[in-house]
């Protein structure tokens, strides 16, 4: 076979599908029309709603740029008049007025460097290469390029030339109205300058994960871009407003995206660098320690995190009810409670709240996990339940249940106990329940010792706290209805267990009067209600109480 070569070329064909390349929405119009009266040097952009003669209701664009050189500049995709320095500083590529390829437009252009002008009207077909575009002698005395092209029925144009206009950086008067301009990296806590890019760091929520974070211009998109999360101190993200984009480029045509090349790369990694920089300016940080250890590996001379974490605090199986704690210092003799869920947290911070003298316990924070500091922490979990009636001992692992028949006379919770001498801590309780985390009461083992003190109302706000879990099934009733449920059924059980079963059956019965009867009785009557034999009376209750209201007179 004889070798040869060839330069690559765009297809005849391809003029036909150039309609396809933008999706004809009025911000794409807008942006491109907008781009390129900046690049034409204009000082000022105008934007009208009108009605033409050719297209009814109508959009006119007008420019005070420098016009045009040849009006086949404007229908040669990938082409352009932009010079070249400025083609590699805004990489122009002679698409972007073919998004106006489904609509067709009337364009008024003043020729550079004379007084003469052009009127050029194109239609669809003559965008798609149909037809010609044909050119005729525009008005005297135009100078710039006026577009108009026709406004689609229910198109929200205003609030388009508003977004539109938002960032661009040449003054845009809309019917009259100059349109207000914002700074991209308005309230960013730091800005700096990088490759003709503008950083803007900012260290809160500014609704980053629906928010643009990338501005060309007065184009706006999202991109990924890097964050940088802290524990307890403030969080980074960034914005960038590029001011010359030699380097960084944007997908063609639609530019939506950003080309994954090796200027991303350096952005990304000198976005992260600036992050750490701004970290060890600050001075205490709570860093994850992979992050940590990415940023020395960048060079930046960070400290350790502060030894900063959550005093321990029992979780709740209804999370709504968990109390989180603010961060707190940690000292060398501070211990770590690593709970497997909220049973066990329950039934740990019972134990060691008997103590008369409980040590500073924190929540673990795996993520620490690397700081000499948090490396040194005394670390403790619960490695069995330990239960004794009559003299019969049995240990079982927390998940285990012991089937008890009786209340025990002693229970014990027994921790391992990590980075210390003494690996094992025994702690002496009066309640225990095991189970499944987030099960029912019916799954549920309760052991409540013979001595303990504890009253029906505190172990039902226990049961309540460590396995009452909601659950948003349509059919199961409304979250109040199902706490109400489960705290009445756990009150059942506690009274049951604590006292007697007759006690909880007379309990359950004053509850259901107390909620639905006492409201309809006077204050100053007294009712006695009789059931017997599955009827029920009642008596006492006085007459106009239960008489039908007296009609009202007419009016």
């Amino acid at each position: 076979m004889t070798s040869f070569s060839f330069h690559a070329q765009v297809a005849a064909e391809a003029i036909e599908k150039v309609g396809r390349l933008f999706n004809a929405s009025i911000d794409d119009i807008l942006n491109e029309l907008l781009q390129n009266a900046r690049r034409a040097g204009a000082a000022k952009v105008l934007i009208d709603q009108i009605d033409d003669p050719r297209f009814g209701p109508a959009i006119r664009i007008a420019d005070d740029g420098a016009g045009l050189d040849d009006p086949r500049s404007l229908f040669s995709l990938g082409r352009s008049e932009w010079s070249k320095a400025l083609s590699l500083s805004e990489d122009a590529a002679g698409m972007g007025f073919f998004s106006l390829a489904n609509r067709g437009a009337m364009i008024i252009a003043g020729q550079k460097g004379t007084g003469q002008t052009w009127a050029i009207a194109a239609t669809p077909d003559a965008f798609h290469g149909k037809e010609p575009v044909t050119v005729d002698a525009g008005p005297d005395g135009h100078q710039g390029l006026t577009v108009i092209f026709p406004e689609k029925k229910g198109e929200h144009f205003a609030s388009a030339v508003r977004r539109a206009a938002c960032f661009f950086p040449v003054p845009v008067v809309f019917n009259g109205e100059e349109m207000p301009f914002n700074d991209f990296l308005e309230s960013a806590d730091h800005i700096e300058e990088w490759r003709g890019i503008r950083i803007g760091v900012f260290g809160r929520d500014v609704s980053r994960y629906h928010d643009d974070n990338a501005n060309f211009h007065g184009v706006t998109l999202k991109i990924p871009l890097p964050e940088l999360q802290q524990s307890w101190h403030r969080s980074y993200f960034v914005r960038i407003d590029v001011v010359d984009c030699a380097h960084l480029k944007l997908v063609l045509p639609a530019r939506k995206d950003v080309v994954r090349d090796a200027m991303y790369v350096a952005l990304l990694e000198e976005i992260t660098r600036l992050f750490f920089r701004m970290i060890a300016a600050s001075g205490a940080h709570s860093l994850r320690f992979k992050d940590y250890q990415l940023g020395r590996t960048l060079g930046i001379d960070l400290k350790e995190a502060a030894p900063l974490l959550r005093p321990f605090s029992p979780s709740c199986a209804d999370t709504d009810r968990s109390v989180v704690l603010a961060p707190a210092s940690v000292e060398k003799d501070a211990i770590v409670f690593e709970g497997e869920g909220p049973l066990e947290d329950q039934t740990f911070a019972r134990a060691i709240a008997r103590l008369d003298s409980a040590p500073a316990l924190f929540d673990p924070h795996r993520a620490f996990a690397g700081y000499a500091w948090y490396d040194a922490l005394r670390c403790i979990q619960i490695r069995s339940y330990r239960m004794e009636i009559d003299g019969a001992t049995e240990e079982n692992q927390p998940f285990d249940l012991f089937g008890a028949n009786a209340r025990p006379d002693r229970l014990e919770v027994v921790l391992d106990v990590s980075r210390a001498e003494k690996t094992e801590w025994v702690l002496e309780t009066d309640l225990i329940v095991q189970g499944v985390d987030h099960g029912s009461l019916d799954e549920a083992e309760i052991l409540v010792t013979k001595q303990s003190a504890i009253t029906p109302s505190h172990l039902t706000t226990f049961l309540v706290d460590a396995l009452y879990s909601p659950t948003d099934d349509s059919e199961a009733g409304s979250y109040d209805e199902q706490e109400q449920w489960f705290s009445d059924e756990a009150e059942d059980l506690s009274i049951a267990l604590l006292e007697t079963a007759h006690a909880a059956d007379l309990n359950a019965i004053v509850r259901v009067v107390e909620r639905e009867l006492v409201w309809r009785v006077p204050r100053e009557d007294a009712i006695l209600i009789r059931i017997e034999h599955r009827k029920i009376s009642v008596e006492g209750l006085s007459p106009s109480v239960g008489a039908s209201p007296a009609p009202r007179p007419a009016t």
